[in-house]
């Protein structure tokens, strides 16, 4: 029979025993708290971090991103790299989707193939690369609104927005969620994925990457203006949350994925300076595949219209017809002709018949005619017979131009 003095120490057992896991647990409390405290803090600084838009500050953004919401919406993501203490670009995606009808298509463009037409500005073809320096070397200060303009022209489309990886953003990426790479595995989600190389796969894997602890933790960094996105997407959160996006619908919806490193999109040349080829982008090609999958893409009540277009060239400088007949059809709409004007005139004219019955399409034509322009309702003195006829004038360069 134990004696008071044993009963005694045993209580006191017990209640050391009882006050360690009182403090354990309030120590652990305590640690949850700060760990909770900490991330709430992150969190919230995080959602603070605005992306930086250079489009903005030049009012570019209004002749380069279209202000028409869709069905089908268009996302340029941009990776830069450092190279020789010098920022390039890695490569460049085009993600297309139209949620509705559970369609998408991701365009992939390396940053060693070469683009022909801007020989105009240059003399020869220009890898993508190249195309921010590009741009400094005709206006300093204008390279990033050169490029984003220059995507443009190769797609043959205008963009809804736009998401630039830095050298420094994609720097602090690497360092804190590790470096990225085109990995085969990715190769199952796109409908032709087995067929294209496995590189066109890098932004699958870089986004895969985009934990939300990490990003918390991380958060500090990208207060840094220098290491910041570009995009037209207001903050870096919202920038993170759309390319999680992208990623998970291009999980779901397999998307058909057009590699411009491809030798099919690609023709060849002797280099200017006679060493080594030049492979560059064959435009028409792409736009056949484009055209293929972007009539699965439009939305139903372009597809209900089915208008018929047609452009002539009044502004007495060669090109202009077969540039917006290009973008009019990789847009949805079908161009039955295009040529030169009978005559010279000084402003560009809509001629639309019947406008009630084109009221969406006319939306889209004139996504890619920023300004104001004279529509009329009627046909013009020569012979046409499209629904909407377009006649380009003296004035067409002030559309955009740089």
């Amino acid at each position: 029979m134990a004696t008071g003095r044993e009963r005694y120490k045993r209580g006191k057992k017990k209640d050391r025993k009882k006050l360690n896991i009182s403090t354990w647990k309030v120590i652990a409390i305590g640690i949850s708290l700060f760990i909770i405290g900490y991330l709430i803090y992150a969190y919230i600084g995080l959602s603070k971090i605005k992306s930086y838009n250079p489009l903005g500050e030049s009012n570019s953004d209004y002749y380069l991103l279209s202000s028409q919401k869709d069905e089908l919406e268009k996302t340029l993501i941009v990776f830069e790299e450092e190279y020789n203490e010098k920022e390039r670009i890695a490569s460049a995606y085009l993600y297309s989707q139209n949620k509705e009808k559970g369609v998408s298509v991701l365009t992939y463009i390396p940053g060693w193939v070469e683009f022909a037409q801007v020989r105009e500005d240059f003399g020869s073809s220009i890898p993508i690369a190249t195309f921010k320096y590009a741009g400094n070397q005709l206006e300093e200060g204008r390279g990033f609104e050169y490029a984003i303009w220059q995507f443009e022209q190769l797609l043959g489309s205008n963009i809804d927005q736009y998401i630039w990886i830095t050298a420094s953003a994609n720097r602090i990426f690497t360092e804190k969620l590790g470096s990225s790479s085109g990995e085969a595995l990715y190769a199952q989600y796109y409908e032709n994925g087995f067929d294209v190389n496995q590189d066109a796969f890098f932004i699958n894997s870089f986004v895969s990457k985009l934990g939300w602890l990490n990003l918390l933790i991380s958060s500090e960094k990208f207060k840094d203006s220098q290491a910041n996105i570009y995009s037209s997407i207001p903050t870096l959160m919202g920038t993170i949350i759309k390319l999680k996006q992208i990623h998970t619908a291009t999980l779901s919806m397999k998307p058909h994925l057009i590699d411009l490193g491809s030798s099919k999109y690609l023709s060849s040349q002797e280099s200017p300076i006679g060493v080594g080829i030049s492979s560059y982008i064959n435009t028409d090609e792409y736009d056949n595949t484009w055209r293929t999958f972007s009539e699965r893409m439009i939305d139903r009540e372009l597809e209900k219209e089915r208008v018929r277009v047609e452009i002539y060239n009044g502004s007495g400088m060669s090109g202009y017809a077969s540039q917006y007949a290009r973008r009019i059809r990789n847009s949805g709409c079908e161009v039955v002709r295009y040529d030169n004007a009978p005559n010279l005139q000084d402003k560009t004219e809509f001629y639309v018949p019947k406008p009630k019955e084109f009221e969406y399409s006319l939306k889209v034509i004139f996504e890619l005619f920023p300004g104001t322009y004279e529509t009329i309702e009627g046909r013009p003195s020569f012979m046409t017979t499209g629904d909407v006829v377009i006649i380009l004038g003296k004035d067409i360069p002030t559309v955009y131009s740089f």
